[in-house]
């Protein structure tokens, strides 16, 4: 069983839309042309083989396993092929540290950056919300505490801790989302609803927890590449997540 575009969607974020070969400094999303959207290029490769023959094939697997985010690691169609055709240099463990590492540095620079955003990476994160009409809220919602939310999304100390960093600018973005209101009053309506729209359109595919997270985070930096923008889209989604019904359920 391939895997779904969810997934997909989801491994893309998790390695900053980069190739988790080490050394390899290919970035996998290209911009969109015109109207149309970005496109991903990069490619979920299996650490275990999908089919039987397949490079690491393990029988034992389900398929579920086979096509989960887990089994899977972000790579240009180069080193997809490399490794599949060097599969006796590249066993399941050492992908899976691969992938490991990568994650884990990409996950570490985004929060590191959140020290770094200003109002001209967060005008750049949401510029895509200007593109979009006001969208008419049909049900209110009490704010819920953050802490609250953690638990209630089942969130774990790796979300937890992309949170704690977006706090730390949350004045910053309240400060820029009140300027933004100041030109244009319908913007804070705009944002809050954009990322409403998209928290229960994949709540509805049943996602939950990190991986839930981690989509919204996708979802916040459509389009953006450098570290910085990147960090902005996280720090404006923890900014709704404390102040809004984003992440409510």
């Amino acid at each position: 069983m391939r895997p779904s575009e969810t997934t997909k969607r989801l491994l893309a974020h998790r390695s900053g839309d980069r190739c988790a070969f080490p050394g390899c400094p290919k970035n996998l999303t290209v911009e969109g042309v015109g109207d149309t959207d970005p496109a991903i290029t990069g490619e979920a490769a299996h650490i275990a083989g999908e089919k039987p023959g397949s490079a690491r094939h393990d029988p034992r697997m389900t398929d579920d396993e086979r096509s989960h985010c887990d089994n899977l690691i972000y790579l240009c169609g180069d080193h997809h092929v490399q490794v599949d055709k060097q599969q006796a240099a590249f066993p399941c463990e050492k992908l899976l540290k691969m992938k490991r590492d990568h994650e884990a540095r990409v996950r570490e620079a985004m929060n590191a950056a959140c020290a770094s955003v200003g109002f001209a990476e967060l005008a750049h994160a949401v510029a895509w919300v200007l593109r979009t009409k006001p969208a008419e809220l049909i049900q209110d919602y009490v704010v819920v505490p953050p802490e609250e939310k953690i638990r209630q999304n089942e969130l774990t100390d790796r979300s937890r801790l992309s949170i704690r960093m977006g706090l730390g600018v949350a004045k910053d973005v309240r400060a820029f989302v009140e300027n933004e209101a100041r030109v244009d009053a319908d913007f804070p309506e705009r944002l809050k609803a954009g990322f409403l729209v998209e928290y229960y359109r994949q709540r509805g595919n049943g996602v939950r927890g990190d991986d839930l997270f981690d989509l919204m985070c996708a979802f916040s930096q459509q389009g953006l590449k450098s570290q910085a923008e990147r960090s902005a889209a996280l720090a404006i989604l923890v900014y709704l997540f404390e102040a809004c019904e984003v992440f409510e359920k």
